[in-house]
Parts: structure tokens; sequence; C-alpha cells
């Protein structure tokens, strides 16, 4: 996967890298992935080593805003520009821009349809820090916060050869200087309000980067600390890579949502078929609970024509019920009304059905799998030559879903996305519609 795919770096998003372990090499891989298709600006409101002018093609040097009036042409030439201010007096480096220039190079970014990406602290060339209480500087305006750490840091001393601010670290841990750095430690100090989190605005989405998992090692670390900061509502999602490789991403961890479609009438079946009890539960039991047995959250049942009675089926599961009054309407509306209860802290939905009691957690966790390693924004089981349910959509395809009208479920739009399948046996497409389909069901219970 890529990297601006994995952080969703878009034109006109502006974007600051905080944290230490890969910042300048994070942003020097977004630039060349985002150059050929567009303008890339890149400044810092930090210092830069003056090697660092190579993050971009092109670099623009400025006293003040209106030393940004060349900068239009330079992006029509180059495809990256670098801004900075002068030489810092003494000291080897680059100086960063201040507020007023930057609100000024952030609407110019804007106007060339242009990602701005800013270096927000520095790390002195560390795996793992902890911010002083002025950093980092941050600008309100910036729309995606990617807090960076090194994995090669796991099982490292806490001392200065891997830690930028060791005794801020400490204190922030509990952790003795010189103790070993553990994969607990790198989560707790990304997740923690002076730590990772310090300085973000209110409304940036925060995407961490976990650099440097280059060996077996440091995947499993990543995979442990991506999954460890999700229980933070304000982190969005961990990104497990290394940026100097490829591919640049090896998982990205977000939140996935669970959303059982519940709410049809099943007039031929003539009886609720999300009622139907097999192996002593309620299909659309076993539906919610394979979603959060695969870790879905949160797991949405969107109820409909037995609203009442499928609700209290699943009173004692820890699921949000989401009742459907325009149900009759079609199943386009029950899939707006799963997405809308997911709400906008999700990187993506599993749309599942409630009568295909052979969907478990198994084919949703391998789905799961599949989407984390490729990004790929439709993931679906394929079964033979034909597509099967359950399927996932990424967060990109939501607004399509939402135009969804009448009876449309998420095939509908197959043809306007990329889509992974991911092979898998007859069982998923048991379903129960009918009177012989119950059969069915009853001969293999």
């Amino acid at each position: 996967m890529q990297l601006a795919d994995a952080l969703r770096v878009t034109p006109r998003r502006t974007v600051a890298f905080v944290g230490a372990g890969g910042k300048s090499s994070a942003m020097a891989r977004l630039a060349a992935e985002l150059a050929p298709h567009g303008p890339v600006v890149i400044t810092t409101t930090s210092k830069l080593a003056l090697s660092q002018a190579a993050l971009a093609e092109s670099h623009l040097i400025i006293q003040d805003p209106s030393s940004l009036s060349s900068l239009p042409a330079m992006l029509e030439e180059h495809h990256s520009v670098l801004i900075t201010r002068g030489v810092a007096r003494g000291e080897p480096k680059w100086l960063g821009l201040d507020l007023s220039s930057l609100e000024s190079l952030r609407r110019t970014s804007a106007q060339m349809g242009a990602p701005l990406l800013i270096e927000a602290d520095g790390a002195r060339g560390r795996s793992l820090k902890a911010p002083a209480p002025h950093e980092p500087i941050v600008p309100s305006f910036v729309d995606l916060v990617v807090p960076v750490a090194g994995l090669d840091v796991v099982g490292m001393p806490l001392d200065e050869q891997w830690v930028h601010r060791v005794d801020r670290v400490s204190q922030i841990l509990g952790l003795r200087p010189g103790a070993a750095i553990e994969v607990e430690h790198v989560a707790a100090l990304l997740s923690a309000p002076d730590g990772g989190l310090q300085g973000i605005p209110p409304g940036a989405e925060v995407r961490v980067l976990l650099n440097k998992a280059n060996t077996p090692d440091r995947l499993e670390a990543g995979r442990s600390i991506a999954r460890f900061l999700l229980t933070n509502p304000r982190i969005q999602a961990g990104i497990v890579g290394s940026v100097n490789e490829e591919p640049p991403v090896r998982e990205m961890f977000g939140r996935v949502a669970g959303i059982v479609l519940a709410a049809g009438a099943s007039r031929r079946l003539q009886q609720p078929k999300q009622l139907v009890r097999w192996r002593g539960k309620p299909l659309v039991w076993h539906a919610a609970w394979a979603a959060m047995e695969a870790g879905l959250s949160p797991v949405i049942v969107v109820g409909g024509a037995e609203s009442s009675a499928i609700r209290a089926a699943l009173k004692e599961l820890p699921i949000l019920f989401v009742q459907n009054v325009d149900w009759d309407l079609g199943q386009s509306t029950s899939v707006r009304a799963g997405l809308d209860a997911a709400g906008t802290g999700i990187d993506a939905a599993i749309f599942l059905l409630s009568d295909t009691p052979f969907v478990t957690d198994h084919v949703l966790r391998a789905i799961l799998t599949e989407y984390r390693r490729t990004g790929t924004p439709i993931v679906a089981p394929r079964v033979m030559d034909r597509w099967a349910n359950p399927v996932l959509f990424d967060r990109s395809t939501f607004p399509a879903l939402q135009e969804l009208q009448g009876d449309q479920g998420g095939r509908a739009i197959f043809e306007r996305f990329r889509i992974a399948g991911i092979h898998w046996d007859d069982s998923i497409t048991l379903d129960v519609d009918t009177p012989e389909d119950l059969a069915q069901l009853r001969s293999l219970e």
C-alpha cells in the first residue's frame, strides 16, 4: 500500500508530522508519491537541516508572506517545492515559517490544488520522543496530524541514543532512564495527551505512523501498538510500515464497523427470518456475534419490520440497534441508516446479512486482513466466479453508498471502485429466503 493512500493525503489537505523516527523520510516519500499527480508543498514550523532541502525538487526561501508571490509559477514548473526562511544564526539549519506566512502558504497551496506537508517539531534523529511544553507547533488550520515513531526503539534502553527528551518520556511513562522500552510504552506515549497527542488541533484527524517495520518482530510490534492505539477515540488509525522500502505500508489499522442489515419483512419465508432459531440462537444473533468476534467496532444492527423483536433478541449483546423507519422503501435506506449510525470515526464498514449463518468471524477476519494489507476500496468473498457477501466498503466509497436508491445494495457501485476478492467456499452463500432454504438449513443444524 502507498503511504498517501494509508494516510489519506489528498489535494488541498494540510498535514502536520510530529514525533520521531522518520518524519522527514515520510514527507519525502509522500512528495514522491503525490508529485506525479499534482503539485506538493513542504514546509516546517520548526527547523530543518540544510541537507533537507532535498525533500523537494525546488526550494523557495522567503522573508515574509509577500515572498510567496513566486510560488504559483514555481509549482507550475516543479512537482514539489520546499518553503523555508533563511539559515539560522550559528546553526546549520533552515528556519521554519511564522504563523502569518503559514496562513498565506495554506491559501496559496489550496488555490494550486496542492497538499501542504508541515514538519512541526524536531527529534535530532532519534526514534522516539516526547514533546517539550512548547512543542509541537501545529497551526490550527491543519486537518490531519501524523504522529511518528520508529519501531526500532522497541527493546532498546530509554537513553539519548534512542530517545529525544529522555526526562520527559520517563516522566510521562513512569519508566526509569535506562530501562527497556517495550511495546506498551510506545503505545502509551503515542496516545498520551502530553505525549503523541500534545498540541493537536481539536478538529484534526490523527493517523499514527509506526515506521521501520522492516523485520518480522518489528512488524508484530507495530500491529500490537496499532491495536492499542485504536482504544483511544482521538486516534483514527495506526499505519505500520517502513517508508524507505517497497511497499512503504505493510498494514493499516483503522476502525471497521460491522453493519448487519436486518430490516426486511421476509415475505417469501412467511415468518421473520432474522428470528429463525438455529443452534439455539436467532439468525440475527449469529450475524452480530460473528461481527463482534472478528473485532468489528462498532457493531450496528439495522432493524425495520420486526424491530421490537430483533432488539429483544439482541439485548444481551453490546451492539448498537438502529430502527430504520423507511425500511419498506428498500435496502438503500438501511445502508444509509447503518452508515449514519457508524459516524465519522471509522475507516471502513463491513455489511452483513442477517440470514447467512455460515458467515463466521473467520471470513470476516480474512476480509479484514486483505483490507489492512492493500487498502482496496471494496473487499468481498469470491465464490467460484461470483461475488458473495459480506462486503467491506472503505470510507472513500461512502458518498456513493449514500446515493443508493430504492432496493439497491452495495453491489450497485462495484463498477465504480477497485475490488479485491478473497476466495471462499460456497457455504457462505446459504441464506434463508424461502421455506426450502429453511429446510436445507435445518438439515445442517
